[in-house]
């Protein structure tokens, strides 16, 4: 069985040795196989939506406003719920940005021949900037789906509630009723 085994593989290098078409294609599925790895192995494009780099702000500050916008909405949800006719309440929260950061910075005046200019640098302590204001993401509208709001008086509680809670114009502020 051994010897059978060798003789086809000493026939088969010596295929490869005079054919070029089967040189050829062995080199594009050797191509093939070795991207195939790359994209399997090496390349995971999973790896690389889950890594948070510190120097990727936008992706931070869009997951802090995402998570903002689910805990208003769950907050909303459970106090609307509350409301007398309301019945079941499902909320829907979109923000306009998200978080601004104000980082305290410090301003540097350079008096040159030509006129003077003005640096602004950032403050850092232990390596880190420090951090002076945080500006919440403006909320730009709210979607209420209740099952008692085809009564007026229970429509109009809850857009009167919401904009109690949070700072929203009347007209940012929509209710349907729930199936």
């Amino acid at each position: 069985m051994k010897n059978k085994f060798l003789d086809l593989f000493k026939n088969f290098a010596e295929n490869i040795k005079t054919n070029r078409k089967l040189q050829i294609g062995l080199a594009i599925l050797f191509g093939i196989l070795l991207i195939c790895c790359y994209f399997l192995f090496i390349h995971s494009p999973s790896d690389s939506n889950n890594s948070n780099s510190n120097n990727d702000n936008t992706n931070i500050s869009l997951s802090a406003a995402e998570a903002y916008a689910n805990s208003l909405e769950n907050k909303l949800a459970k106090i609307l719920s509350q409301v007398k006719g309301a019945g079941e309440v499902s909320v829907l929260v979109t923000l306009g940005s998200g978080f601004e950061y104000v980082y305290a910075t410090e301003e540097t005046i350079k008096e040159t021949s030509s006129g003077s200019t003005t640096t602004n640098t950032i403050v850092l302590v232990s390596g880190e900037p420090v951090l002076v204001k945080e500006v919440y993401p403006e909320i730009s509208g709210v979607l209420v789906s209740a099952t008692g709001a085809d009564n007026i008086s229970v429509k109009l509680n809850l857009v009167t509630a919401i904009q109690t809670v949070i700072d929203v114009a009347n007209e940012d502020i929509t209710i349907l009723t729930r199936v």
